[in-house]
């Protein structure tokens, strides 16, 4: 008997019928306050990027890795800034590409 998993049974299929199409979602309770002011509406943030992030998959050693996470740890500063930091210094040293 060794590492024998639980014997459980995966949860029954939801099926949808004519008279249950999509399941509903639990409507949110309204307390007080929500009723005393409504002439209050919520504030809307615009949220956007500055600029157009993109993945950068490259594969590193451990130690250079681990080089990135300690400067930015030493440094408070997040890795990609670091990496932009340092694509200025290669620019500068060599010319931008």
């Amino acid at each position: 008997m060794a590492n024998q998993g639980l014997n459980i049974d995966p949860p029954p299929r939801k099926t949808r019928t004519p008279e249950n199409p999509e399941p509903k979602a639990p409507e949110a309770k309204l307390g007080k306050r929500a009723n005393a002011s409504p002439a209050r509406t919520p504030i809307k943030f615009d949220q956007f990027a500055e600029e157009t992030k993109v993945q950068f998959n490259k594969r590193v050693t451990r130690n250079t890795a681990d080089g990135f996470e300690m400067l930015s740890i030493k440094t408070r500063r997040k890795v990609p800034d670091l990496l932009a930091e340092g694509l200025e210094l290669l620019e500068a040293k060599y010319g931008k590409v």
